[in-house]
């Protein structure tokens, strides 16, 4: 990846520059030379609208240490469903994360099902993001929970 990076950038447009660039001095470098020299004439060649986008916009949550100032309820949705899961994984001895994936989490707990179509929704919704029936089983629970009532769990311990 880097040195194809080297030579978009560079843009050589002969194989002596094109083999004195980082990634392209190895054995074998030499034999494809003339393929990618040609892959980079045909790229520089295709209009602006034919190239692939620069940054592609996100499609999912911002970042967590967003949420409380983005959305303070998705916030403490968030901080109620982690200490849950951390509890539920000591619990099973299983890492938190082959509980269900972070990223599903924080796409479920930022923009959750309606209240009142939660028991139907989010087992689809965890379907839809490639969970297992046991992950929905038993993540689901606790998703519901966080969603419902999103007051952070108290630290065991802790003072008021």
């Amino acid at each position: 990846d880097s040195a194809i990076i080297a030579a978009a950038n560079a843009l050589p447009q002969d194989r002596r520059t094109l083999l004195g660039l980082a990634g392209f001095r190895g054995r074998g470098a030499g034999r494809y030379a003339e393929q990618w020299l040609g892959a980079i004439q045909t790229a520089r060649q295709l209009p602006e609208h034919e190239l692939a986008p620069v940054m592609l916009p996100s499609d999912g949550p911002p970042p967590p240490r967003a949420w409380a100032d983005r959305d303070p309820v998705a916030a403490a949705r968030l901080t109620k469903a982690r200490a849950m899961l951390a509890e539920l994984s000591e619990n099973r001895s299983v890492p938190v994360e082959n509980l269900l994936t972070p990223d599903t989490v924080r796409r479920v707990l930022w923009s959750p099902p309606p209240a009142d179509r939660l028991d139907q929704e989010l087992p689809e919704v965890l379907r839809a993001a490639g969970a297992r029936e046991w992950q929905i089983d038993l993540v689901g629970p606790v998703l519901a929970e966080a969603i419902t009532n999103p007051t952070p769990v108290e630290e065991s311990g802790s003072a008021g």
